[in-house]
């Protein structure tokens, strides 16, 4: 045997004791050929030349982050000092793999704010996006975040969409609550500062936004018609009330994304969708702003996705949390960062280890009480990220 380090390319597999296959953890071999899961076997397994002896860490599918903007801190660390996105996204590229993020869905949200989510930056995203992708060693998607008062915008996104440029898209509408803090100096100031210009300049762009009230039906309708045509699953985010929830349901947003009550998670769930909550949520135990408890919805039923939202290793340490309360087995619980959200986000090729799957897998070494650590990142069945000596079988 020998050790592997980061330079290892191509993997034949993986070798644990505790493997998460659809029985639960049990010891298996994961095999992959060409980028895929060739075959998954149990104890019985005969590990191959080119797999990774993992011994007892725990061996569990990639982790599919559906909702994660945190990039936005690494274009712009500090109001009005911006970086260039390459330089960001090759930096997010070693968060996601450290975190155990194999397949991220960047939350760029598209507003009449302007600035760092306005249009000039989502076209700097999906222009870097596009020429970075051979270089970045976990799957980088774009989950547009569309500000439905952004009725000037409507024509840029149906031309990413059709691009296939826009891999989720999801509804939002805070102007009502942007406009609800205008008495907050500092809250104000800190919205003017993220799109770039002066308070009063920012209150003018917000005024003026304010007059689409009537377009709002229009452009939901619009994007949504084009979402379904091109095969982009949708969300809605923040909804305050059921009627509201009705509404994006009827055309046709399976996903809710951060209920912000447990009556519309539940019409959610019984509308058979997927219900996102911030996996930061569960890690500090409650919500930052007032809305329900991740953990109890989980419980619930009613949490059936968990995002990494503005922090990337809440979501590898959420599922552990949830074991330690005995909210959810691991297995479960896994379920909520991986298989769950590669379902609801379209992607039937990844999530589980299962024949013919995508080969993303992370091998996490759990040791310490909260404290999981992934060792190994494989996309695709490469080695993407090492931070360990395991034995690589000869």
């Amino acid at each position: 045997m020998q050790s592997f380090s980061s330079s290892v390319g191509h993997l034949a597999g993986l070798v644990s004791r505790r493997t998460l296959l659809a029985e639960g953890l049990v010891e298996a071999a994961v095999q992959f050929r060409d980028g895929h899961i060739a075959k998954t076997a149990a104890s019985d397994a005969n590990p191959t030349r080119g797999m990774l002896d993992c011994g007892d860490l725990l061996v569990l599918p990639g982790i599919v982050d559906l909702h994660g903007d945190a990039f936005e801190r690494a274009v712009m660390p500090r109001p009005g000092v911006a970086f260039p996105y390459d330089t960001a996204l090759a930096d997010v590229d070693g968060q996601l793999l450290a975190n155990g993020i194999t397949t991220e869905f960047h939350g760029v949200t598209y507003s009449w704010e302007g600035g760092l989510r306005g249009h000039a930056y989502a076209l700097r995203m999906l222009e870097t996006l596009e020429a970075m992708r051979p270089h970045l060693g976990a799957e980088h998607l774009m989950h547009l975040r569309f500000e439905l008062h952004h009725a000037d915008g409507v024509a840029d996104a149906l031309a990413w969409m059709a691009a296939g440029r826009v891999h989720f898209l999801s509804f939002n509408d805070h102007l009502p609550m942007m406009r609800d803090k205008l008495g907050d100096a500092r809250k104000l100031a800190q919205y003017a500062d993220r799109a770039e210009c002066d308070v009063d300049t920012f209150r003018t762009r917000l005024d003026a936004a304010a007059v689409n009230v009537h377009k709002l039906d229009e452009v939901l309708g619009t994007l949504a018609r084009a979402a379904q045509q091109h095969g982009i699953r949708m969300a809605s985010h923040d909804e305050p009330d059921v009627a509201t929830r009705n509404t994006f349901h009827a055309h046709g947003c399976t996903v809710t994304e951060f209920p912000l009550t447990e009556a519309v998670a539940r019409a959610a769930r019984g509308h058979g969708g997927h219900i996102v909550f911030g996996a930061p949520n569960v890690v500090r135990g409650g919500s930052h702003n007032g809305a329900p408890n991740a953990a109890a919805m989980v419980a619930a039923g009613l949490g059936t996705v968990l995002a990494s939202d503005y922090y990337y290793p809440a979501l590898l340490a959420a599922p552990f949390k949830l074991a330690e309360r005995g909210v959810a087995p691991l297995a479960r619980a896994w379920d909520l960062v991986a298989a769950n959200p590669a379902e609801a986000a379209g992607l039937t090729d990844r999530g589980r280890f299962a024949t013919g799957l995508r080969a993303d897998a992370i091998v996490v070494d759990d040791r310490r009480p909260g404290l999981p650590r992934v060792v190994a990142a494989v996309v695709g069945g490469r080695l993407r990220h090492a931070t360990g000596h395991l034995p690589l079988i000869a």
